[in-house]
């Protein structure tokens, strides 16, 4: 894990850091030849110099990457798995305790009233890896174009960015959103920034500052990268570069690793046994945010109706889908069963609700007849795919529970780099059952869905005028009591309305091969989110 080398300052209304935001990630498990302590493994390395040699990374491009390397141009959340380790962001952010760090800003100052500024101090020591120097017209024009990207609506609240000096940007916000902002900053996309000089040719070859200079990309096939030996945290890197290899999300990535062919993977959680029973490998176990989600879509920008227009029918769904089987079978019991968007150990959650849907299908059955369809009715699903078993489990399972009061539900595999255009924007299904993303700041679980101007909201007819409100507030405070309040308040909405099916929390895990893996690296907090591989060392 990285050091805190400068102590960073968050000033106004005596916010100095937001500590509760560590509870939504909790401590990971112990595991098998492994000493797991909150997602960081340790594991004895042999002797002999590494530093040359390069970790095999197996990754899903067909799954998870969508073919470019320009933030403006990515379509799809797990672009940032690569591009993290390319790109320095304005600002870092430690998953357990929830603070923001120092990266490319070492210090960020709120000011002002209703409408705040933010001025952020950058660092004078980061070179790009053309050679060129970091100053913050460079960061300001690395803002402004990934500002253009639709799908990172968390840049939104921007209204203008203004170069003070080669160190100094000074941003002014339409609204008193600051700390959402300062968090989107140091989200996996939106605060990355690329050189200047690779504006035009960032989707194929892209230049960053980050530990990694990108080598080559064969569409398919795999990604290259180098250690770059000017990147401004010297020495956190122990390895030689990343080779990210292709291979399928789930069995096909345990099949190569097991095989030699790659040296770390994400495992999806029928992977874990495997796993763990194979004295060769090891894994880190680390429990998150993310979770199982039925989402409804609520109304189609071309006008078609959607089954899920009516409160009834989303409540019927409520009690018709078993969250505590899917929990069972598609997390292996190792989830948390969800209620709200939030877990257990989130400021945001509300226990009041934490019981308000128990499985009951005569309910569900009774509420599709108050709703005119006593007959049932048939619906489209999508779901990530083809080939990726979990998704297609719990699409499976969910199938297979509707149809017991009548539901037909039409399963449409969609490849995650289709997602956005496919599903979204073209209307690709009445409902999708994947796995939500979690939220770095928690109040954005809830207005990432259902707030005004948000792109899921958007394209799901689901932007909400009162979780707005309350969203609004939550987003425009300090006091972490208020914050926490209006979040619960929202939950508390979200079930009262049925506008989801929450199903469970998932953990992430990382399989390695031991035998070529060794030092100190911590697993991921979302599904997402490249691990920290900083003090990684290959044998």
């Amino acid at each position: 894990m990285r050091e805190l080398s400068q102590g960073a300052r968050i000033r106004g209304d005596d916010m100095t850091s937001l500590n509760s935001v560590a509870s939504r990630i909790r401590g990971s498990v112990a595991i098998v030849a492994v000493i797991a302590v909150g997602g960081l493994a340790t594991v004895a390395c042999g002797g002999g110099d590494s530093g040359g040699t390069s970790l095999r990374y197996g990754y899903d491009m067909s799954a998870q990457f969508t073919n470019t390397f320009d933030v403006a141009e990515s379509k799809g959340d797990c672009d940032a798995v690569p591009m993290s380790y390319i790109y320095s962001s304005v600002l870092g952010y430690d998953p357990i305790s929830g603070e923001l760090l120092p990266e490319l800003a070492t210090e960020w100052v709120i000011e002002g009233g209703a409408k705040k500024s933010i001025t952020l101090t950058l660092r004078d020591d980061v070179t790009f890896h053309d050679g060129t120097k970091l100053d913050a017209a460079a960061v300001k024009q690395g803002i402004d174009r990934n500002n253009k990207n639709d799908q990172l609506s968390g840049l939104d609240p921007i209204q203008t960015i203004e170069v003070v000096n080669p160190t100094t940007l000074k941003i002014q916000l339409k609204n008193n959103q600051a700390m959402p902002l300062l968090y989107t900053l140091a989200d996996a996309r939106d605060g990355m920034i690329m050189s200047p000089s690779s504006v035009d040719t960032a989707a194929e070859r892209p230049i960053g500052s980050g530990p990694f200079k990108f080598i080559e990309y064969k569409p398919g096939q795999g990604i290259t990268l180098e250690r770059y030996d000017g990147y401004w945290e010297k020495d956190t890197y122990d390895f030689g570069g990343i080779e990210f290899t292709q291979v399928g999300t789930g069995p096909p990535a345990l099949t190569a690793l097991k095989a030699g062919s790659v040296d770390m993977i994400r495992a999806e959680m029928e992977s874990l046994e495997a796993i763990e029973s194979d004295e060769n490998l090891g894994s880190v176990v680390q429990p998150s945010g993310a979770y199982l989600q039925f989402q409804m879509r609520e109304a189609y920008k071309d006008g078609r109706k959607s089954p899920f227009a009516d409160e009834r029918v989303r409540k019927a769904m409520r009690y018709a889908i078993n969250t505590e089987e899917i929990n069972r079978i598609v997390e292996r019991e190792k989830g948390e069963v969800a209620s709200q968007p939030l877990p257990k150990d989130s400021p945001g959650y509300n226990a009041s609700i934490a019981n308000a849907y128990p499985f009951d299908p005569a309910k569900a059955k009774a509420l599709l007849t108050e709703a005119g369809l006593p007959n049932g009715f048939e619906f489209t699903m999508a779901i990530p795919g083809p080939g990726i078993k979990n998704m297609a489990d719990q699409g499976q399972l969910i199938q297979d529970q509707l149809k017991k009061i009548g539901v037909t539900a039409k399963i449409v595999p969609i490849l995650g780099q289709d997602i956005a255009t496919q599903y979204y924007i073209e209307g690709g299904g009445d409902a999708f059952a994947a796995a939500r993303l979690a939220s770095m700041f928690y109040p954005t679980a809830i207005d990432s869905q259902w707030g005004k101007y948000e792109f899921v909201a958007i394209w799901n007819g689901a932007e909400n005028a009162v979780i707005t409100d309350l969203m609004n507030k939550a987003l425009g405070s300090n006091d972490q009591a208020e914050i926490a309040g209006f979040v619960q308040q929202a939950a508390l909405y979200t079930s009262e309305h049925a506008l989801e099916v929450p199903i469970a929390f998932m953990p992430q895990i990382i399989g390695f091969d031991k035998a070529r893996v060794g030092g100190t690296f911590t697993g991921q907090y979302d599904i997402c989110k490249a691990p920290d591989l900083s003090g990684l060392k290959m044998k």
